[in-house]
């Protein structure tokens, strides 16, 4: 239970803010920018599973498209190389 609902993230981050906080800026900088905070994160987890039990059909991909501008270049033959 405790791993479901990020108890391990949440040691993770108290660990960091004390011991480097440079990395914990880095590493944790998307939910820095969110206002989460190593407490809320169960909280955080059980309202998404609320959201999933309510919806479970997934998402609507977006189309992907790859890029064409990138071309490989023919293999050298022995005598080119």
């Amino acid at each position: 239970r405790e791993r479901i609902f990020g108890g391990h993230v949440g040691e993770y981050m108290e660990y960091l803010e004390e011991e480097d906080n440079t990395k914990y800026q880095a590493q944790f900088a998307a939910y820095l920018e969110e206002d989460i905070e190593a407490d809320g994160l169960e909280e955080l987890y059980e309202s998404v599973h609320e959201k999933i039990r309510e919806d479970p059909s997934p998402s609507e991909k977006k189309a992907f498209s790859p890029d064409k501008s990138f071309k490989r270049t023919a293999k050298l033959s022995i005598e080119e190389r």
